[in-house]
């Protein structure tokens, strides 16, 4: 169980004493608050924001929940959440699209409008094989568009998130301690779904696709959440080799050990994943490894 006794990194803040007493004084003192009224307190009270100013709303669940696990605080009840209908609307339709690569330049990649996302969800539900299901925190979608002959034709969807929290293969590679993990693990971000339809059978439009988000990400997140991820990760299903992750040059480090997000959990059955990475700048360990900074008796968070 890991120790809450400040101070402690979560992502880039280091939390000192006096903001775990400000968190569970605010817990016990508006116990007539909700869980998400609680949040957006405790984040507006410290501040705990985003580079871009936006409220670590996420963040700060995770935290009030593993206070909670550890028995220093009591939340709220939770309160049951409303059934997502995802599919309300048809997903795009399927219209077969084969050839060469050259017959459907210019490809791109394009950031899915806050209008467009239940059309990418229902598409992403309807046909990948692992379904939709809501990102937590920082994501962005992107459409998969050609331009040939000046016609603008969905070929495919793409979905980047959180980083896994703990994968021991991805900390290896890294060289990462705990302490690096826990403050610098919110610069990687996930490929977590990659659609191409059903009835598209272009060679090699993966690896052109991975080619190009990789080109614009980091502005799209800047823009987005005030900074700028340094490295992909994903992971592929056996029997399944990652034959377009590896055309696009990004490397595989190993495999997990299968145990998910829920290792205390003794599965009868692991689901072990390859793992790929790919740097997005030449100076990416220097991001994520970054020395811990020298705390004197005055520091002020």
């Amino acid at each position: 169980m890991r120790s809450w006794d400040p101070p402690f990194w979560i992502g880039d803040r280091l939390f000192t004493e006096e903001e775990m007493t400000l968190i569970t004084y605010t817990v016990r003192q508006f116990k007539q608050l909700s869980r998400q009224e609680l949040q957006a307190t405790i984040c507006e009270n410290m501040p705990w924001k985003a580079p871009n100013g936006q409220l670590k709303l996420a963040a700060c669940r995770l935290l009030l929940e593993k206070l909670e696990t550890s028995g220093l605080i009591e939340l709220p009840s939770k309160k049951k959440a409303p059934i997502r209908k995802v599919c309300e609307i048809a997903p795009i339709p399927c219209i077969p699209q084969e050839g060469l690569l050259k017959q459907y330049l210019p490809v791109t990649v394009d950031p899915v409008s806050l209008e467009g996302n239940n059309l990418w969800n229902a598409t992403v539900a309807a046909y990948h094989p692992l379904g939709y299901r809501q990102p937590v925190g920082a994501h962005q979608r992107y459409w998969i568009n050609s331009h040939a002959e000046g016609r603008v034709q969905v070929l495919g969807a793409l979905l980047f998130a959180a980083a896994a929290r703990k994968v021991a293969v991805r900390e290896a590679w890294i060289g990462w301690t705990t302490s690096e993990c826990s403050r610098f693990r919110y610069r990687i971000v996930n490929n977590s779904r990659f659609l191409l339809l059903p009835r598209v059978k272009i060679p090699n439009l993966a690896s052109h696709t991975l080619g190009l988000v990789a080109q614009r990400i980091r502005t799209d997140w800047q823009k987005r959440y005030g900074y700028a991820p340094v490295l992909f990760e994903t992971f592929v299903t056996p029997p399944h080799k990652g034959t377009c992750y590896r055309a696009a040059n990004w490397h595989y480090i190993g495999e997990t050990a299968g145990l998910g997000r829920e290792p205390q959990r003794q599965k009868t059955n692991p689901m072990v994943r390859l793992m790929f990475v790919y740097e997005l700048i030449k100076e990416w360990r220097n991001e994520l490894c970054a020395p811990t900074p020298v705390m004197d008796g005055d520091f002020d968070a």
